[in-house]
């Protein structure tokens, strides 16, 4: 910056300036850290819910995360969760370490493949439904083992992050087509409700259907494998090598449809929603 001071007698006449020149130079700023939470279940205590992708997603995912991501952290902190490990104990524990550790500028993001449920109250809640819960429809099992919408936005609200996207492959029958939630507008509003009041993004797969003959061609479950194809680089669409959250939202919405028409002859629609600032959650390679 240039500054000049000048001044003029009373006959504007303008005598010399005096001009001094100042440099700022900033402290250097450390890069935000990111707070990857990932959990996947294949095995339940109750051997009728298991199923067959969900340690393949969520593996997947936390990789190309963390591939992805390295260029925008400073530090990426992993925490994953899969089968025996997947209560409702462990995961509130490690959820509570983050709400001390995250800072405003940091980024958290969290990753669910496994089961997910609505309680049968007149005010039924959206559930995440860890391994060791038995009974999925019983109220007494998922208010003391499951994960509840409302549980969900406590800690939302308490993980100091402002960038947040919460991921929730949660639709995986394994075959039990009569056991399983099959999701629904009460599911759909649950999530909306989540997004709305926590200021974050949401995004989650929509129906509870799974082929096992069919997807092995994919190796993964069908939603997960279309956030895999976005990560990519399909859902670049402005082609500046990075990958936002509404990118990947939009790319979901355009693609879980078709995809899902292809594998398995009838069309899925996921369910995302978001308020905010958009965001990068990875760099394309």
């Amino acid at each position: 910056n240039t500054l000049k001071a000048t001044a003029f007698n009373n006959q504007r006449t303008e005598g010399i300036p005096d001009e001094i020149s100042v440099t700022y130079k900033s402290a250097e700023t450390s890069k935000p850290n990111l707070y990857l939470f990932v959990i996947g279940i294949n095995e339940y205590k109750n051997p009728k819910y298991n199923l067959n992708y969900a340690i393949a997603d969520a593996t997947a995912f936390r990789d190309e995360i963390q591939k992805g991501s390295s260029p925008i952290f400073g530090n990426i902190n992993t925490t994953f969760i899969k089968d025996s490990e997947a209560t409702k104990t462990r995961i509130t524990a490690d959820l509570n370490k983050i709400t001390t550790l995250a800072k405003q500028e940091d980024m958290f993001v969290f990753y669910y493949a496994g089961h997910g449920a609505m309680s049968e109250e007149e005010k039924s809640l959206f559930y995440l439904i860890p391994t060791d819960v038995t009974q999925m429809f019983q109220a007494t099992a998922l208010e003391q083992k499951a994960i509840s919408a409302t549980e969900l936005k406590q800690f939302s609200t308490q993980i100091k992050a402002q960038k947040q996207l919460f991921i929730l492959d949660a639709c995986q029958s394994g075959g039990m087509e009569n056991v399983l939630a099959a999701r629904g507008a009460a599911e759909e509003k649950a999530i909306a409700q989540l997004a709305r009041s926590t200021g974050t993004y949401w995004l989650a797969a929509s129906n509870s259907d799974q082929v096992a003959g069919e997807f092995a061609k994919l190796g993964h479950g069908l939603f997960t494998y279309c956030i895999l194809q976005a990560f990519s680089g399909k859902a670049d669409g402005q082609n500046d090598k990075k990958i936002t959250v509404q990118e990947l939202s939009s790319f979901l919405n355009d693609q879980v449809p078709i995809i899902s028409k292809q594998h398995k002859g009838s069309e899925q629609y996921p369910v995302t929603y978001g308020f905010g600032m958009d965001f990068p959650v990875i760099i394309v390679k």
